[in-house]
């Protein structure tokens, strides 16, 4: 049996010079994109109010350092705390969903001599290191999120009393 040769019914499409192969000749102009990238995992720059509330959110410490402690677990991080921006679906929710970690909770940077094995044997798991297991011990990030917002109140009100 003797087979037809294939023809295009259409011809082949030029390349465009930025796209699939094709290459960019050196005296072709490159052209500015006007499409926006999308933010990865960021927020607009904070306000005023929310600027305010992420320093009093670092100013506080650590909730899980405090959680440890007052369970008589382990001593608190010795670092300065940040902010950590709680995720929906991998994306930032926004500067008021913040709570108060250590570096250790939120990015697993042990003190300087310790090992990482070492600080999860003292201080807990850390976010970085695994979001489930830190879930599991700390709770979940609506009840850290009321966790931090019941401290930030309670310290309003020891500032105006």
């Amino acid at each position: 049996m003797k087979r037809s040769e294939l023809k295009r019914r259409t011809p082949l499409k030029a390349h465009h010079p930025l796209k699939g192969g094709g290459r960019l000749a050196s005296n072709t102009p490159l052209k500015p994109s006007t499409k926006r990238m999308r933010p990865s995992r960021s927020t607009d720059t904070p306000t005023a109010a929310e600027s305010e509330r992420m320093g009093l959110v670092k100013r506080l410490g650590c909730l899980c350092c405090q959680r440890n402690a007052a369970l008589g677990l382990a001593q608190p991080y010795s670092g300065p705390c940040e902010a950590h921006h709680l995720l929906s679906g991998g994306r930032r929710i926004g500067h008021d969903h913040t709570i108060g970690l250590c570096q250790w909770h939120h990015r697993a940077v042990p003190p300087e001599p310790m090992s990482e094995r070492d600080a999860i044997a003292r201080y807990g798991p850390s976010v970085a290191t695994g979001s489930k297991t830190f879930h599991l011990v700390y709770g979940s990030d609506v009840d850290l999120l009321a966790v931090q917002n019941a401290a930030l109140t309670l310290d309003a009100l020891q500032c105006q009393g």
